[in-house]
């Protein structure tokens, strides 16, 4: 797996150096199919998005003849941007991420989700006992117009209080959620992936956990919210469906790996890919997520209603978006012909 994190100007010039991402790599003599080079841009390694690491990592990439590497840039902006401009194939972001791109005239299409409610939480500092005393503080909500803020926004609007006026988000590093708590820089911040397990073993006290059935409605509107999805231009659908095929046959296969493995055997190994992680909290992670994942990809109709109402919520979209606009499943329908049990 190549792995890259560098600033988005950066990311572009290189890609751009190295010669369009739209082109292939002749096969070895005797290969039915080339190998094609895909760029796969993310705001950042996110376990919600596992079935495609685990693709990676179970090598069904190469067996479908990907050569896959992953661009991280700095905001689901920048994701969407490579995207849209073909600078990378395939973009991992939010559902709402998709419909705002939508409604600013740029045409795209989600082919799979990768979560089937949302996985997040949120944090208060140890003297803060609801969400209505974050009223006032700081708090952590990453970048504006990412699906981080929008999140953050939702928390807060749960709790009460006006996102617009009765809070003031911040941005800080991921990774450092525990750090600006103690400081007192934030009273307030998002429990993401290994940060949750973290913040609990450091005796934080979640002020949401969507882990929770009764929350996630309460917060949503609804049982299910698809945030993590993966996203493709018009223009890759038109031109190499062959590609997308490719990569959504190698995806599907691996998230029927994941239905069949323990989730200790799904830690171990997409564990690589997250070597910073700590083993112990890692593990307990990846039981933790596991609960919110998608089986399948596929989308539904009370999904696209959650995803839209959030969005409209959070002031995030200004209009409905219909699902036949934004989703593709045409791909993942193949797929799942090819590998069904």
């Amino acid at each position: 797996m190549k792995k890259i994190s560098i600033l988005v100007l950066a990311v572009f010039c290189l890609l751009l150096a190295a010669g369009s991402v739209w082109s292939d790599v002749p096969a070895a003599a005797g290969a039915k199919k080339t190998v094609k080079k895909v760029v796969i841009v993310q705001p950042n390694y996110l376990v919600p998005w596992l079935p495609i690491y685990l693709a990676d990592r179970l090598g069904y990439f190469k067996e479908e003849r990907l050569d896959v590497g992953f661009v991280t840039v700095m905001g689901g902006h920048n994701v969407h941007a490579a995207v849209i401009k073909g600078d990378a194939h395939f973009g991992l972001t939010g559902y709402e991420q998709v419909l705002k791109t939508y409604q600013q005239g740029k045409s795209t299409k989600m082919i799979m989700a990768t979560t089937k409610n949302h996985p997040w939480s949120y944090f208060g500092s140890k003297k803060i006992r609801s969400i209505a005393d974050l009223k006032g503080k700081k708090i952590d909500g990453g970048l504006e117009a990412s699906s981080y803020r929008s999140f953050a926004r939702a928390v807060v609007k749960y709790g009460g209080l006006d996102p617009n006026k009765d809070v003031m988000f911040v941005n800080i590093p991921r990774g450092s959620e525990i750090a600006a708590l103690e400081k007192g820089d934030v009273d307030g911040v998002l429990g993401i992936d290994n940060m949750k397990i973290e913040l609990l073993n450091r005796g934080y006290k979640p002020l949401v956990d969507m882990i929770d059935p009764a929350q996630h409605k309460a917060v949503i509107g609804y049982d299910e919210y698809p945030l993590f999805v993966v996203q493709v231009n018009d223009t890759l659908v038109k031109g190499d469906p062959d590609m997308i095929q490719r990569f959504t046959n190698a995806v599907v296969r691996a998230m029927y790996w994941q239905k069949s493995h323990a989730p200790s055997e799904v830690a171990a190994k997409v564990r690589p890919t997250f070597s910073s992680a700590d083993p112990k909290t890692f593990d307990e992670t990846i039981a933790f997520t596991l609960k919110t994942l998608s089986m399948d990809g596929y989308f539904t109709a009370e999904g696209h209603k959650a995803a839209e109402k959030f969005g409209l919520d959070v002031e995030f979209i200004k209009s409905p978006v219909a699902m036949e606009l934004v989703v593709d499943e045409s791909f993942l329908k193949k797929a799942h012909e090819k590998h069904k049990k």
